[in-house]
């Protein structure tokens, strides 16, 4: 992951501003006459070129950062060149996902300035037909294992923090990435 402040002359070199990141939830609905609040952060997406900012779903249950197609075309990437597709549950129905690498871009909150993010490099599908409300979900693998994520439906807020935090706070280390349970797996059958 990379700290980046895209305008770097003398007038504007101030600090990243401090982690963790606040992002209020944004309404949804109504729904049944209500309206719903949902976790959402601002994300673009970075390929040939950058697609504008939008609104993210931050989904605990999604596996996969995925993205309207729309998106794929403004940021320049081309999610059949990769060949990787998977058909996925979503909204009870099966869809073709195609994914393809692309670069993340989480933006600072608004009161840091339109200039501040941080980029990381992650697989995102995207679904020829979009359907929900969001034009972007970020998911398990590609947000999730990126930072320590805390959503308050209570303070209908959202932080982000960087990763080890959660380890300093609980003293939990690190789960082991699937490479490991695999070497300690074939260590163990020796």
């Amino acid at each position: 992951m990379r700290l980046i402040q895209r305008n770097r002359n003398s007038s504007d070199l101030a600090e990243l501003p401090p982690f963790p990141w606040l992002y209020a939830y944004q309404e949804d609905g109504p729904r049944l006459g209500t309206i719903v609040h949902r976790p959402v952060v601002p994300v673009a997406l970075v390929g040939a070129d950058v697609s504008s900012t939008v609104y993210a779903l931050v989904d605990s249950g999604c596996s996969h950062v995925l993205a309207a197609p729309w998106l794929a075309d403004a940021a320049g990437i081309d999610p059949k060149a990769s060949g990787r597709e998977l058909l996925l549950g979503i909204g009870g129905t099966s869809v073709k996902v195609e994914f393809a690498d692309a670069c993340l871009r989480l933006m600072a909150p608004a009161d840091a300035g339109d200039d501040v993010f941080v980029e990381w490099q992650a697989e995102v599908g995207f679904l020829k037909q979009w359907r929900p409300t969001w034009p972007m979900l970020v998911g398990q693998v590609g947000f999730f294992d990126q930072f320590t994520v805390t959503m308050s439906r209570f303070a209908l807020h959202t932080a982000v923090e960087p990763v080890e935090v959660f380890d300093a706070r609980f003293g939990v280390p690190p789960a082991p990435t699937v490479p490991d349970i695999q070497e300690s797996s074939r260590r163990r059958r020796r």
